[in-house]
């Protein structure tokens, strides 16, 4: 079963569109990050008075194509002033390959976690990892991990640079090895809204 890229496209700009407009935000980031071959651009917000937390992102890699992705966690909002900041829910993913002729859609669960370090508050670190085993991932795609650790500087209280390594892992129909996508070291910048 093929996935055409547009129809990919269309079914996760209608879900971010719907997700936002069916919540109140309050406030949000933006996370814009670059390598040699990719560029990620991310957003995402928490809903007024509860703990659902939503995302959206595109990665586009020079030679093999672009993943989307949009997700739904839960995370901690009691203690505002929290040194730690930490979801845990899922991501749905896309796939639409560039040179390589791969497409697919997987459901990838996990978590994602901030920490600053006490000592030195304009100081912090990142991390997320999701896995999208065999029995949720579709087409081309047999089961996929996204990870991604970085360090990050508070250059002001919304604006944020970072440097860090990312590995988006896929194993796909017809292929031994691994597909391994806008793998690598990353810099980049979040800015808060």
């Amino acid at each position: 079963m093929k996935f055409s890229g547009s129809a990919i496209v269309r079914s996760f700009t209608f879900a971010a569109v719907a997700a936002a407009s069916a919540t109140t935000m309050a406030g949000g980031s933006l996370d814009l990050s670059l390598s040699n071959s990719s560029v990620r651009v991310a957003w995402d917000a928490t809903r007024v008075d509860t703990g659902l937390h939503v995302n959206a992102a595109l990665v586009h890699e020079t030679d093999e194509g672009n993943l989307l992705s949009g997700g739904l966690h839960v995370v901690d909002v009691r203690n505002a002033q929290s040194q730690s900041y930490i979801g845990v829910g899922g991501n749905l993913y896309g796939f639409v390959g560039g040179d390589i002729d791969y497409d697919g859609v997987a459901l990838g669960v996990g978590a994602f976690g901030r920490y600053t370090l006490p000592e030195f508050p304009d100081l912090g670190v990142y991390g997320h990892l999701y896995y999208a085993p065999p029995v949720v991932a579709f087409a081309d795609i047999k089961n996929l991990v996204d990870a991604d650790v970085r360090i990050q500087y508070n250059v002001l209280p919304t604006a944020h640079l970072y440097t860090g390594y990312r590995l988006i892992s896929l194993k796909v129909d017809d292929r031994d090895d691994r597909l391994e996508f806008a793998d690598g070291i990353h810099f980049g910048i979040r800015l808060d809204f």
